[in-house]
């Protein structure tokens, strides 16, 4: 009976400290899931931020309390803000960042745990947009000729103006600063399209000008070589015309005499010639032969 009572004694001491364990664990033991990050605060003051994947410890409630952060991207859209130009032109932009907590510790120390990162994020976007628009011109983000663009290199302005300070003051890494739209207000509409037409006009006239100057090199080029194929071709004829004289001077000027009738007569023409005359001649003096 006695060993009966011992046993029972044993199985409940045993029992009981598996449960104090149990509780113990639950109480100390973190699991750090990959793509978080927990935070140890002890009496409510951030101690430490634990970002490996796995088994992490903490002493039990209510010395430490853990809260899980989500270090994955995000992505804010920051809202339309109006904002001047170099040239004194207003323009509505609108930005899209991504983001992701990059010292936990820091971020839950200046922002906390559930606090408000996006204002935070918009804050310093809205601050380093106005300064750097504000050293260009709208053509550098408006415009019909692609020279003038310097969209990416206002976006990689931005991000540098930006990233540091969201570092060192709020523990948040900004990897993309993007203009997800770009417009502007009623009263520029008018002067930007004055502005394209302008150009429009300026490339239309280069074009143009271009173009007859092509047309007159073109020109210029065919005029050279119909020279050349005529004083060519006047070249072969009077070769032609000396051979024939060199080989038969008398058939050369019956040829030669024909041709001077044909282009002084016409089909109309009645003509009435002696036999003796030239070019009939010839053929009197070729037939006595």
């Amino acid at each position: 009976m006695a060993d009966e009572v011992t046993s029972q004694r044993w199985l409940r001491a045993i029992t009981g400290s598996a449960a104090l364990l149990a509780i113990a664990f639950s109480a100390s033991a973190l699991i750090v899931h990959e793509g978080q990050a927990v935070l140890v605060t002890r009496f409510g003051r951030p101690v430490r931020a634990d970002t490996g994947a796995g088994l992490h410890w903490k002493l039990p409630w209510p010395v430490d309390q853990a809260t899980w952060l989500d270090m994955r991207r995000r992505m804010y859209e920051g809202g339309h803000t109006e904002m001047l130009t170099r040239d004194k032109k207003n323009v509505i932009v609108r930005t899209f960042v991504i983001w992701r907590i990059g010292d936990p510790l820091a971020f839950a120390q200046s922002i906390g745990a559930e606090g408000d990162a996006e204002g935070k994020l918009d804050g310093l976007l809205t601050n380093a947009a106005i300064g750097t628009l504000g050293e260009h011109d709208l053509s550098a983000i408006v415009s019909t000729n692609p020279e003038d663009l310097q969209v990416d290199r206002i976006e990689s302005e931005l991000l540098a103006a930006t990233a540091p300070a969201a570092r060192s003051s709020y523990g948040m890494e900004i990897e993309q600063i993007r203009f997800e739209r770009i417009a502007l207000p009623e009263e520029n509409v008018r002067a930007v399209f004055e502005q394209m037409r302008a150009e429009g006009e300026r490339e239309a006239s280069r074009i143009r000008s271009e173009a007859e100057l092509e047309a007159a090199r073109v020109r210029a080029e065919g005029a050279e070589q119909e020279a050349r194929i005529r004083g060519q071709s006047a070249a072969e004829v009077a070769k032609v015309y000396a051979d024939a004289h060199r080989v038969d001077p008398d058939l050369y000027r019956f040829t030669r005499s024909l041709e001077s009738l044909e282009k002084l007569v016409s089909d109309e023409t009645t003509l009435i010639l002696r036999t003796d005359a030239e070019p009939f001649s010839l053929l009197q003096s070729q037939s006595a032969k």
